[in-house]
């Protein structure tokens, strides 16, 4: 058996406590109009922060395996200054791939699924307005670290240091290994109507990190992501863009298409920078 098929197994080993979980939180029916009042929002946080961290325990099957080396030391400020801006204009040209993939509409056959997949909609946006409904700068704070640093390192740490790298080494082909790995990150969330945005934020971070060949930037980019959707939430919520402004949740606003051509333009002269910089960082 090959040596990296048999590393594979056993990353899936390492995580069979979270995937065991995740299928038990997902046969319990939850009606879709359940109500998180009451429930402390800063445990809440914490809880499902510290769920992600099985995500971790792949650790002791590649810690003395130098294939899997993620150089969290290769860090550099020009590099870091790029990856801020190619994931902030991301961001901006993910909005309508969003509305796109929550308009889908299956065919009859496929009715059960849909069915699923809208029953499971209502319930993750249900607990998402909990959870960033902060009420004061308290939980604003906690938010950051539960829902943008904690993620952005332990699901990065996962699908992009172990995963992708297994999937790199398994297939020798690093493109295969980016698309597998963003597949299984997204399909990991069990929100259909958020798959495909958040699919290609993971080939993007996937990019990253082959370019860079250091975990630090992908981290970097999906804890910003997380970080500015809750604080254009929070900053709502506190009145910053006037008392009538109604930020949405788990949908994007309607960009002009002056805008998202403009953003197309400077992302993929920011791509090119960001995968020159990273390379060159990473010699």
């Amino acid at each position: 058996m090959n040596k990296h098929f048999k590393e594979l197994l056993f990353i899936i080993l390492s995580v069979s406590p979270l995937l065991i979980l995740s299928i038990l939180s997902n046969m319990v029916e939850v009606p879709a109009d359940i109500s998180y009042e009451g429930i402390d929002r800063k445990m809440l946080m914490f809880s499902n922060s510290l769920f992600l961290l099985f995500f971790l325990l792949p650790f002791f099957v590649v810690r003395k395996n130098k294939d899997y080396l993620m150089n969290f030391n290769h860090f550099r400020i020009l590099p870091f200054v790029f990856i801020i801006i190619t994931t902030f204009l991301f961001i901006i040209l993910n909005a309508p791939v969003i509305e796109w993939n929550r308009a889908i509409s299956f065919p009859e056959f496929m009715s059960g699924f849909e069915e699923w997949a809208t029953l499971k909609e209502k319930q993750l946006e249900s607990l998402t307005i909990h959870l960033i409904s902060f009420d004061n700068t308290t939980e604003y704070l906690i938010g950051i670290l539960t829902i943008a640093i904690i993620p952005g390192f332990c699901e990065e740490y996962f699908f992009r240091g172990v995963l992708q790298k297994n999937f790199k080494l398994l297939l020798n082909n690093p493109h295969v290994a980016i698309v597998l790995s963003a597949l299984l990150f997204s399909a990991f969330h069990l929100q259909f109507y958020g798959f495909f945005p958040r699919f290609l934020l993971g080939v993007l971070f996937g990019y990253m990190f082959y370019w860079s060949g250091s975990l630090i930037y992908p981290v970097i980019a999906h804890a910003l992501n997380n970080f500015i959707g809750i604080s254009l939430v929070y900053a709502a919520k506190s009145g910053f863009f006037g008392e009538d402004f109604d930020m949405p949740i788990n949908s994007s606003p309607d960009i002009p298409i002056s805008i998202l051509a403009f953003s197309f333009f400077l992302f993929i002269l920011a791509v090119v920078k960001t995968r020159n910089i990273l390379s060159k960082n990473y010699e």
